[in-house]
């Protein structure tokens, strides 16, 4: 896994969250409105087909639990036809995902944060916060980016990567655009992600240090009753 990646991506959405936070998100969302801009299609229809195709309107959980099954049948069966770093990486984006989004919805029923159209439309913005709403954090940036990010920062081929990191930077933007989300609420998401993902690599690290530990103590063990033998006979 890109640990750099990672690591960038977890700082960039830090600092943006509380950049949004302090002050930004507010001005932003009608900024967005008064140029127009607001609800472009690029972005309706695009994220529609997205979340078509990977299930969002059938079950928010489909992509991740798929992903985690197929990772684990791959590993479980190596004899699958399959590219020996795509198991791991779907096992790995699944549960990314799910961890992600299992927090994204502890952190909507925790903070209630109304969403910028609702707040647009009504022109009330004397209660953000705390007021049942299902703003913070993002959703569709904790689908997205739990899904995508592990893929990105696994991947090999640079385009590849920046391909798969360049679906869930489209999706938050757009969630920005549709006024479904402010800039913090998306970029928390994107944290949550990028926190989950970086306690993937480093629990990955430590299996593998483990697996080698293992095996290097079984070879020694091997030789040395190897050595044994021969000086008893």
């Amino acid at each position: 896994m890109n640990r750099r990646l990672v690591l960038w991506t977890a700082a960039i959405a830090a600092a943006l969250m509380l950049i949004g936070l302090a002050g930004l998100d507010v001005p932003l969302a009608r900024a967005i409105r008064a140029s127009g801009l607001e609800d472009a299609a690029l972005f309706r229809v695009g994220l529609d087909a997205l979340d078509t195709a990977l299930g969002v309107h059938v079950w928010f959980w489909l992509a991740g639990t798929v992903c985690v099954a197929a990772g684990a049948i791959g590993l479980l069966w190596p004899r699958l036809p399959l590219p020996p770093r795509l198991p791991p990486a779907l096992l790995a984006a699944g549960l990314v995902q799910v961890a992600t989004i299992a927090t994204m919805i502890q952190g909507k029923n925790a903070f209630g944060r109304m969403r910028p159209i609702a707040l647009l439309e009504s022109g009330d913005w004397s209660r953000i916060w705390f007021a049942g709403g299902g703003s913070f954090p993002s959703g569709h940036g904790a689908f997205y980016f739990g899904l995508f990010l592990p893929l990105a920062a696994i991947a090999q081929p640079p385009w590849l990567r920046a391909t798969l990191l360049a679906i869930p930077i489209y999706v938050v933007i757009a969630r920005v655009d549709l006024a479904r989300h402010f800039l913090s609420d998306v970029m928390a998401s994107t944290l949550i992600a990028a926190l989950y993902a970086l306690a993937a690599f480093v629990r990955a690290q430590a299996l593998a240090a483990a697996a080698l530990s293992g095996f290097t103590r079984a070879l020694c063990g091997a030789r040395g009753r190897r050595v044994t033998s021969r000086r008893t006979t």
